[in-house]
Formats: C-alpha cells, sequence, structure tokens
C-alpha cells in the first residue's frame, strides 16, 4: 500500500517496508539483539523515514511466525512452577530476580509489538497512526528490556540466569485470529495488570535499599507502560467504530464479553485504579470482570 510514505525517503533502510523490520525482529533468536534491532528499526520508521511503507504488494506473502525465534539463554518453565518465585526483596537475590522476570517480560513485549504490526498489518494498512504507537510501544519495551538487563548486572546478576515463563505468548497465540481480542487480552488487560503491580514492585526495592532500580521503574518503566494501555484501548475503540473519550457502554459490554471468553484466568484485585485512569482504562471495563476459567493450554 502506497497511500501515505515518508516524505524524507531519500535515506535508506535495510528494510523496504515496516512488516519486513517486524519479521526480522520476530525472526531473531537473541533477546539483546531484538532490543537493538528494535531500536533501528523504530528511528527508521519514526524519524528519518528510511522505512518508506509499512507494507508492500509483497508483504501478504511474507508469513508472520506463529512463535517468535527465541534462543535458550532462558529455560522455560509452567507459570505455575514454584522457580519463578522471586521473593519479597529483601535479599540481593531476589532483587536479581525481580529484574530478571521484568526484563522478561519486556523482551517478550517487543514480540507482541512487532506481531500485532506483521499479523494485522493488511487490516490496518491505511491506519499510519496504528502503525506509529505500535512502533513506538516496541521502542518502549526494547529500551526498558536494556535497561533492566543493564541494572541486573550491576547488582551481580545477567539476563538468563533465572527460569521463565512464556504465559503472554500463549495468549498471543489464543488471539492470534482476531486484533480486537489481541488487543483487549494483550495490550489492555496483560498490560494493565503489569500497572497494577508496579508500585509493590518499586517498593521492594526502595524499601530494601536499592533506589536506582527504584527510579528505573517508577520514573521510565511505570509511566511509559500507561502508555501503552491507552494505544491498546485507542485502537479497539477505533475497531468498533467508538470515537467518544472514554469508550460508550456498547464498547464497555464487547470488552468484557471478550475478557470473559478469551482471557484465561481472574482478574484480581486490587487494581491500579488511578494509572488505569491515566489511560483511560476507567472501573466500567474491568471491576468485577471475569476470565474464562476453564481449562487450555498452560
Amino acid at each position: 500500500d502506497e497511500r501515505w510514505t515518508s516524505s524524507s525517503s531519500s535515506s535508506s533502510s535495510k528494510w523496504p517496508t515496516l512488516h519486513d523490520a517486524a519479521l526480522e525482529v520476530l525472526s531473531t533468536p537473541n533477546a539483546r539483539d531484538k532490543a537493538t534491532l528494535t531500536k533501528a528499526a523504530g528511528k527508521a520508521w519514526l524519524e528519518t523515514g528510511a522505512i518508506p511503507t509499512a507494507r508492500d504488494s509483497s508483504s501478504a506473502a511474507k508469513k508472520t511466525p506463529r512463535r517468535p525465534a527465541r534462543d535458550d539463554a532462558i529455560r522455560i518453565v509452567a507459570s505455575n512452577s514454584n522457580e519463578l518465585k522471586l521473593g519479597n526483596g529483601r535479599s540481593v537475590e531476589s532483587r536479581r530476580k525481580i529484574l530478571h522476570a521484568l526484563s522478561h517480560i519486556e523482551s517478550w513485549a517487543i514480540d507482541l509489538s512487532w506481531d500485532i504490526i506483521a499479523r494485522f498489518g493488511e487490516e490496518m494498512k491505511d491506519e499510519r497512526e496504528f502503525f506509529d504507537d505500535f512502533v513506538r510501544v516496541a521502542v518502549d519495551e526494547a529500551k526498558h528490556h536494556l535497561l533492566l538487563s543493564e541494572r541486573l548486572e550491576e547488582i551481580g546478576g545477567k539476563y538468563g540466569d533465572y527460569p521463565a515463563h512464556d504465559g503472554l505468548w500463549q495468549s498471543a497465540i489464543e488471539t492470534s485470529d482476531s486484533l480486537t481480542h489481541r488487543l483487549v487480552v494483550e495490550h489492555c488487560v496483560h498490560e494493565a495488570r503489569g500497572l497494577d503491580v508496579m508500585p509493590n514492585t518499586i517498593n521492594k526495592f526502595r524499601e530494601n535499599g536499592d533506589e536506582a532500580s527504584a527510579l528505573l521503574l517508577e520514573n521510565v518503566v511505570y509511566p511509559e507502560e500507561i502508555g501503552h494501555v491507552k494505544a491498546g484501548l485507542k485502537w479497539f475503540r477505533f475497531l468498533l467504530g467508538d470515537a467518544s473519550e472514554r469508550g460508550s457502554e456498547e464498547t464497555v459490554k464487547t470488552f468484557r464479553e471478550i475478557v470473559e471468553k478469551k482471557f484465561y484466568g481472574t482478574l484480581k484485585p486490587p487494581f491500579n485504579d488511578d494509572a488505569r485512569a491515566k489511560a483511560g482504562f476507567d472501573k466500567r471495563y474491568y471491576e468485577g470482570a471475569i476470565g474464562n476459567k476453564s481449562s487450555h493450554s498452560r
């Protein structure tokens, strides 16, 4: 689709389209390389115009992988494994585990951002702003992954030291056939859950003397994650043809129906109502909502 292209596309890029950039990140197995490529692609799309268009006539034939490439640096375990217990932050080992878990989530979030661009790009090909928003989300997640990994190294750990789960990608597979479902489950419910637990996580570092980690989360990660929930909700409303600022009652009803059908688990309070409200995600969407508790692949 060539209906909108960047006016400054004189600087060339190794990626003829944003779809090509997305597929390269998704097929890159190393977490740090994924983040570095994401920063380069973000600059080429958002700043220099070196990537001239989101898609072209060849994009449809270039399929999005069911799962992104991942090397064996992280040992994947079940999401309910005792090996994933992080502790209360009182020991340096516990704080390393918390930083590692956060860094891992941010790395998967890079893939989720590129997956929505590649998988649903044809559906959204006329909406430049959609691509802008999710490239920005990808760049934020890459920055967070690199900063959290760097902080982990400063306190004596490294990415790959601990096991992790891939629950976010299980949800991605289960919402791979519907952009509305993907936006609700991954980019609203899961992202907002991150907002709910963040103040307590910050306190675990602060109360145990790790102010550098607390400030990284408080000043960089936390405020940017609010913007990610906002983007998810914005495009969900767009797909429903809802131009209202808060979302109509019909939009809220549809949202809750999708949660009930496609979100596996429960929406657990306490909710961070203030942070959610900053994203436009008011209580009507989630208060008393019940996910799908039936057994599934995880």
